[in-house]
């Protein structure tokens, strides 16, 4: 088996040129803007010298592959990144996350598919790659993205050996502020129950949640609870007459247009819909609409009293 380093610098070539119409699209929908790709020459690396000219703000995307990954550096000055990408909104965020999960698919082969990225605004796109790092024999793939501001080369660079560490460091915004000056330690505050700490603050302030990481313990860990998902093409009924007739071959007829959107249900409850996209020899679904749950409302009948 190929080892994920610089022997895979042919079998990664291959797959970004399989997908580069893809993996444009990708940067197109997150970036706001047109993107064209086209594949460089990928070789070996050498952080010494290669790192040189990467000391400067820009995104950096970490395609975790099992206990390493791979990094995809685009620099701030490359004028491809949208004005938001250092504080995305919600809406932001979702277009970095499926910027990262549609990279994982289509930048690397089927054989070190990344199902697990993140991706950040960072300060320093070099100390980046030197935090997550380098494993033996590391390669480098340049990647040159065409868009409204004109071509620029980004970087996509493996194997990271410490990859949860790559994007560890300081956003550019905490780059550019100097560190506060330290103050004298004070004393212990006493210890509170969490009945009684969370009595103390306003109930708006308990119910504004920034980030699942603010969620109690019991609640964070409903999270890891794995649900099935299906995506629903079509339906419809038919006479047990005709299903005893299904055979090899047998066509059967549906009434929803090729062109509808699909149906995306958790546990047996719609909650999306969207429409049916290829991602390298992948099928996959991009969600077009969010549905809201069913609300229902059942009458309570008043009991008879009892004399």
């Amino acid at each position: 088996m190929t080892a994920f380093n610089s022997e895979a610098i042919a079998s990664v070539k291959a797959a970004c040129e399989a997908t580069a119409v893809e993996a444009a699209d990708a940067f197109s929908r997150a970036f706001d803007q047109k993107i064209q790709l086209t594949t460089g020459e990928g070789s070996p690396f050498d952080a010494a010298t290669d790192l040189a000219s990467w000391s400067k703000a820009g995104l950096a995307i970490v395609l975790n592959v099992e206990s390493e990954a791979a990094l995809v550096m685009i620099a701030e000055d490359s004028g491809l990144l949208p004005d938001w990408y250092t504080s995305p909104d919600p809406t932001g965020e979702s277009k970095l996350a499926t910027l990262g999960q549609e990279l994982g698919m289509t930048l690397l082969p089927e054989e070190f598919m990344a199902m697990e990225f993140e991706v950040k605004a960072v300060g320093d796109l070099a100390a980046a790659c030197q935090q997550g790092v380098l494993g033996d024999a590391p390669a480098k793939m340049p990647i040159e993205l065409e868009g409204s501001s004109g071509k620029h080369e980004a970087w996509m660079i493996w194997p990271l050996s410490q990859p949860k560490n790559a994007l560890a460091g300081t956003s550019p915004a905490e780059t550019a502020t100097e560190p506060p000056q330290s103050e004298p330690p004070s004393a212990p505050a006493p210890r509170s129950t969490p009945d009684a700490a969370s009595s103390k603050q306003p109930a708006a302030a308990r119910s504004r949640i920034a980030s699942f990481n603010e969620l109690p313990g019991y609640s964070r860990s409903l999270l890891h609870i794995e649900v099935p998902i299906r995506v629903i093409l079509a339906e419809k009924k038919m006479k047990v007459n005709d299903i005893v007739n299904i055979g090899i071959g047998t066509i059967i007829q549906f009434d929803k247009s090729c062109e509808d959107s699909l149906d995306v249900e958790i546990g047996k409850q719609k909650v999306a819909e969207g429409e049916a996209v290829k991602i390298g020899d992948k099928f996959g679904v991009r969600v077009t609409n969010i549905t809201m749950p069913e609300e229902r409302y059942i009458a309570l009948k008043a009991r008879k009293r009892v004399r």
